[in-house]
């Protein structure tokens, strides 16, 4: 953000409850900020998921994000950002060779336009967006140590220009296709490869490309691992910097 020099006060809250089936984890948080060059500014953040197990397969899947920042300099630089995720989730607990997430997300990114890039000449956000997406995940043991799957995800929402001043919000619709091997090479070792496409509808636009990475299990439920995408574009339909291309760290966990 260009605001100078910056004094923040910040209290946060965190709590969890877990029972039987139910698993809920959530933060508040406030921020006070008193910056030399942009003023004052107080920003409300909650993060809520929840999880519930319907039969032991299936277990329901929730996530609630927000976070509203007012300026006191200008109403202009404000920032609201709203995340509502709906899922559900099949493990089966007897053969678990089929694992599958089938998900529903909407994101309402509003950022300020004082986020600016290092040389403080571009917004770092590039957009503000209303997003539907809904995406479906799954994977299969073919062998004990091969595993295939996929992901299929579609975008449809509305985009605006956070460069050009009075742009208007135009329609985007983007669809996201994922094939994907696993090789388990031994016991706490995985090589990853996948195949994706990208099509942007209104934008005429469509992209194809590889990953491949490497994990190690830490445990039964986290795994660490390094790769190179040798796209521009990741597996999340609501980043839209097109700068994932390269090396990456990256951590996966399971339930």
């Amino acid at each position: 953000m260009n605001a100078g020099d910056i004094d923040r006060t910040a209290v946060s809250l965190s709590t969890g409850y877990h029972a039987e089936k139910t698993k809920y984890a959530g933060t508040a948080e406030v921020r006070l900020e008193d910056s030399s060059t942009v003023g004052d500014r107080t920003s409300w953040l909650f993060k809520n998921n929840l999880s519930y197990q319907t039969t032991p397969d299936w277990r329901a899947l929730g996530q609630f994000n927000i976070a509203v920042s007012d300026s006191g300099l200008n109403g202009s630089l404000d920032a609201d950002y709203i995340e509502f995720g709906a899922g559900y989730a099949y493990r089966p607990v007897l053969n678990d060779r089929l694992n599958a997430l089938f998900k529903y997300t909407y994101l309402a990114d509003n950022p300020s336009p004082a986020q600016l890039n290092a040389t403080q000449t571009v917004n770092i956000s590039g957009y503000e967006q209303r997003s539907h997406v809904l995406s479906a995940d799954a994977i299969y043991d073919l062998t004990q140590k091969l595993s295939v799957g996929g992901k299929i995800g579609y975008r449809l929402g509305q985009l605006k220009d956070t460069d050009v001043a009075g742009s208007q919000w135009f329609d985007s619709q983007a669809l996201l296709l994922i094939a994907r091997a696993d090789w388990h090479v031994v016991k706490e070792w995985d090589v990853t490869g996948e195949l994706r496409y990208l099509d942007a509808k209104e934008a005429k636009d469509s992209k194809a490309g590889a990953l491949i990475a490497a994990y190690k299990h830490i445990n039964q439920n986290v795994k660490l691992g390094v790769g190179y995408n040798f796209t521009d574009f990741s597996d999340d339909l609501t980043d839209l910097d097109y700068k994932s291309k390269g090396p990456f760290i990256n951590i996966l966990g399971k339930f």
